[in-house]
């Protein structure tokens, strides 16, 4: 006898769904599919149990480029202190998956607004933070002497 479970697409689909479902909704294109998107994951998690790590494509970094604001602590599937309701296992805060979706309340692709918004408390930290930037040659210490007699 063989189970009837369900089938879920690769980790590069279940990025293109996510990435390409919280679009559509953002964009009034098809608004809700974002959220029957997150009720299949749900769905299929309640079935089957969590999802592991190598399905989703999880990273415990975020992949270049690294302001991105997408990370697990930031996807509507995070639980604190370091766990998801999706995936299976202990998930760093600054992490990424293929099936990150915003929080309720937080439009998706909004990250470079946030970033142009920091723009301001940016420019005016820069020139403490450059301040020191620029110092006058130093002489390069010399290295210590291998005790082998060796070069270094």
């Amino acid at each position: 006898m063989t189970s009837a479970r369900p089938s879920l697409p690769n980790p590069f689909k279940l990025l293109v769904n996510s990435v390409g479902f919280a679009a559509a909704d953002a964009a009034g294109l098809a608004p809700g599919k974002a959220a029957q998107w997150n009720a299949t994951l749900e769905a299929y998690v309640a079935l089957t149990g969590k999802l592991t790590k190598l399905q989703v494509l999880y990273t415990p970094f975020q992949p270049p480029p690294f302001f991105w604001d997408y990370n697990c602590a930031r996807c509507r599937f995070w639980t604190e202190p370091n766990g998801c309701t999706l995936v299976d296992g202990w998930i760093a805060r600054g992490g990424w998956c293929a099936i990150y979706m915003p929080p309720d309340g937080v439009k998706p692709f909004t990250w470079p607004t946030r970033v142009l918004q920091d723009v301001p408390t940016w420019l005016g930290e820069a020139p403490a933070a450059f301040k020191n930037w620029f110092k006058p040659a130093q002489t390069p210490k010399e290295l210590p002497a291998p005790k082998d007699g060796g070069t270094p």
